[in-house]
């Protein structure tokens, strides 16, 4: 157990889209947001990482699995600041999201 990761806060959320069309348009969107200057200013007020994976499925259905740490709750409560604005520039695209979020209670690494 890692005693310094412990008090970790993490965001994870599950997309699903039904169509190579629809991801695109989200990939698109996704990217521009989350610029070089957005990064920086996310970094500043405590945001870890943040992860964006493709889940590897033998179907139609093509899902991303989005993964934000955060030093502490603190962090994440003043990042939501900038990850609040994506439903403004989020645009079109049809998806189902799910997540969930909480503070680490194990790790290593």
């Amino acid at each position: 157990m890692d005693e310094n990761n412990k008090k970790k806060f993490v965001s994870v959320v599950l997309l699903s889209f039904p169509s190579q069309v629809q991801y695109d348009l989200w990939y698109e969107k996704y990217t521009t947001f989350y610029s070089i200057k957005a990064v920086e200013y996310l970094k500043n007020n405590g945001q870890l990482s943040q992860f964006a994976t493709v889940i590897e499925e033998k179907n139609d259905l093509i899902r991303v699995s989005l993964i934000w740490t955060y030093k502490d709750k603190k962090a994440y409560e003043n990042c939501q600041k900038f990850h609040g604005q994506w439903a403004k520039i989020g645009g079109e695209f049809i998806g189902k999201a799910s997540g969930y979020r909480g503070e680490t209670i194990w790790s290593f690494g």
